[in-house]
């Protein structure tokens, strides 16, 4: 594989670059005043749905900011809704099914429509179109395991035991429904890949609510499989494992081409772990956006400090970026990112 003119791209794959590259999860969200502007005439899903908000969505933190790579604005639950499912966002609740997954037949019942995707390939296309060549745009899905939680429980839950007594008390019925989630979400992201993604981002945020044990029996051979078709297409893959990489050695197993961490683990640590086998993805706390320029230069140090001048690093937060940050702050984490990493 050679290198690209892209820098995000380059370092995904394990190739030198001249400086640290770095987006933000959610940075096109709730903390940008023109994105609060657009939220304020359209609903959540007309956001994602109608092309044109989609790619001006998108694009927003792209014209704000220096940074490396968009991400596509969507939503890991668009794959329930492709299953026959639909959830709303209730203010202070966040997305509720008032049709979740009840009984067997409910999962019985789960049927695949691939034109449900039509206008976010569409708007795929048109934000890579829009988008600067030495920009890179990431694609994204759900783990199954994460997305399951959520059309069990039908809304944000403390501990998901709906998909949890599912999984031990009836495995066929489990297992059916994570294969329904993981077909859907193979070929979702074919049509990402063939609408001009350049990488494909999977979000496991919920993969610490089950024991190191279940993980490895229920969740991760749908992981995998999925992680190994984005492989397969030549395109490179990124597992963001929120609460999992105490056990490193185990989530590898998946063969994400990216890493991506939460703030709760040393990078540093992780990095030494691993010996070069990942690209890693991370990891400051989202909170310290809320802190001093002073502070956020230390904690930036910290990380990249950590990481040392080699290759194998993408600079993002731990979590999602929060509602109450100040863009200006976002701005000079960029510009201190750059500075500090340069090679």
């Amino acid at each position: 594989m050679k290198k690209s003119n892209q820098i995000f791209l380059d370092a995904c794959n394990g190739f030198p670059t001249k400086r640290t590259p770095v987006w933000i999860m959610r940075q096109a969200g709730r903390y940008l005043p023109e994105y609060r502007k657009i939220r304020s005439k359209a609903t959540f899903h007309q956001m994602m749905h109608k092309p044109d908000l989609m790619t001006e969505v998108t694009l927003l933190p792209m014209k704000r900011f220096e940074l490396d790579a968009a991400i596509m604005f969507s939503d890991i639950l668009v794959i329930p809704e492709s299953l026959g499912m639909k959830f709303d966002l209730v203010p202070k609740v966040g997305p509720v099914f008032n049709n979740r997954i009840s009984n067997d037949n409910d999962i019985k019942n789960l049927n695949y429509n691939n034109d449900y995707f039509k206008n976010i390939y569409k708007g795929i296309s048109s934000i890579r179109s829009d988008l600067n060549n030495d920009k890179s745009l990431i694609g994204f899905a759900g783990a199954p395991w994460t997305v399951a939680c959520y059309m069990l429980e039908g809304k944000p839950s403390k501990d998901y035991m709906s998909l949890r007594s599912l999984m031990i008390e009836k495995p066929d019925s489990f297992k059916l429904l994570m294969e329904k989630i993981t077909d859907a979400t193979i070929n979702y992201i074919d049509g990402q890949i063939k609408s001009g993604v350049n990488v494909i981002q999977i979000f496991d945020s919920n993969g610490t609510y089950i024991s190191k044990d279940h993980y490895e029996k229920y969740s991760l051979p749908y992981i995998s499989k999925i992680i190994r078709h984005i492989n397969s297409r030549n395109i490179p893959s990124i597992y963001f494992a929120k609460g999992l990489c105490n056990d490193v050695d185990l989530i590898l197993k998946n063969e994400p081409k990216v890493l991506g961490i939460d703030w709760t683990v040393n990078i540093g640590d992780i990095k030494n772990k691993i010996k070069n086998k990942v690209v890693l993805q991370g990891n400051l706390d989202p909170s310290v956006l809320l802190c001093s320029n002073q502070i956020i230069k230390q904690e930036v140090a910290k990380i990249i400090d950590s990481i040392g001048n080699n290759q194998g690093h993408i600079f993002n937060l731990g979590h999602g970026i929060t509602p109450n940050v100040n863009p200006i702050s976002v701005e000079f984490l960029i510009q201190t990112v750059k500075q500090l990493s340069k090679k």
